[in-house]
């Protein structure tokens, strides 16, 4: 196609993905230059896709009287193995605090509150302290929703039903010139031209069978960084969240997250026998970091202990099943679409 007959876009800023990286991205670029065009490019439509709107736990900082910013620290450095870049380690534990009253006091989140007005922080697997600020157990939708209606008040050019499929680099190889699109609405390419260009396109969970994050996370903003001879690292560090909902293979609800809160709030994994495993594996049990209670999980599958759906199960009924129905009324709900009982009896 003779790139003169290609429909082409201007903006200053362009930034591909709509999550919470990408729509904070917008709304602080905006801020600190008003002038500026900013444009988001985004998959699906603004707001509705990415994995931001699909955490069901909550957000980790250091708030509560007893808690510091340095005990927070070394909880994630500890969970990492030491393997972490301490610099952004330090940077996330600190930022923590001021994005976290940027989400309520300017873009109007509204988080779990204590009867005497502070923030309710539950437990998360990992910590040495309750520091999860949450809104029940669907607290993205609460992120994402705010975060979206910021950026729709604002002078921010949405581009909706916008694949990216390659980053263009400048003819003096001093940049990139911006990023050639595929409008999907009606099929057509379209180029993007932008003084800058932020990726916050997610990784690529969706290479494996079963996976938790959004299903439009493929990996397509990593590998066009790749060929554009971007660096990259730390490639090897693919999480994975330990309790996803095995709903049988003729739904997408198989892979939809559990959430961590239900672990943290004593949840107990069991084995096909009805035996609880993860205490000998780690003395904190089901309260172990992501890595170890997801290996320690297959571990117990491969050693033949698989429930008939191919997992294990989680048990919430013994914490009382009108407060655990009360505490994840969102993850109740999830199972009970899908015929099991949460707040009753071991799901999958």
């Amino acid at each position: 196609m003779n790139p003169t007959q290609v429909a082409q876009v201007e903006t200053d800023i362009l930034i591909l993905g709509s999550g919470g990286a990408g729509l904070f991205a917008a709304l602080h670029a905006k801020k600190t230059a008003p002038d500026l065009a900013v444009t988001v490019a985004v998959k699906g439509l603004l707001g509705k896709c990415g994995c931001t709107r699909m955490v069901q736990g909550g957000y980790n900082v250091a708030l509560a009287p007893g808690d510091s910013v340095e005990r927070h620290f070394m909880d994630t450095v500890e969970g990492g193995k030491w393997l972490n870049d301490q610099a952004l380690a330090w940077t996330l534990v600190t930022e923590a605090q001021v994005r976290i009253r940027e989400l309520e006091t300017e873009l109007g989140c509204f988080f779990d509150r204590n009867p005497d007005g502070s923030v309710h922080q539950k437990a998360f697997a990992g910590q040495t302290f309750d520091r999860t600020v949450h809104k029940g157990d669907l607290t993205g939708i609460e992120i994402i929703n705010r975060l979206s209606e910021q950026v729709w008040r604002r002078d921010v050019a949405r581009l909706e039903d916008h694949r990216a499929l390659e980053l263009i680099p400048a003819r003096d190889g001093s940049g990139l010139s911006g990023v050639l699109m595929l409008d999907m609405r009606t099929g057509e390419p379209k180029l993007v031209r932008a003084k800058a260009v932020l990726l916050a396109t997610g990784g690529g969970p969706t290479m494996y069978k079963y996976h938790t994050p959004s299903g439009d996370k493929s990996c397509d903003g990593l590998a066009m960084a790749l060929r554009a001879g971007l660096p990259l690292r730390d490639m090897e560090m693919v999480q994975f969240h330990p309790t996803g909902l095995l709903a049988g293979a003729g739904t997408r609800m198989t892979g939809t997250v559990l959430e961590e809160g239900l672990r943290g709030a004593g949840g107990w994994l069991l084995d096909s026998t009805g035996a609880r495993f993860m205490e000998a594996y780690d003395p904190r049990g089901e309260r172990a970091t992501r890595d170890i209670v997801s290996r320690s999980i297959i571990r117990r599958i491969r050693d033949g202990f698989a429930t008939p759906s191919g997992g294990v199960h989680i048990q919430m009924s013994h914490l009382g099943p009108d407060d655990v129905r009360r505490r994840f009324k969102g993850m109740v709900e999830r199972c009970a679409d899908c015929g099991f009982d949460l707040a009753g009896a071991a799901s999958r």
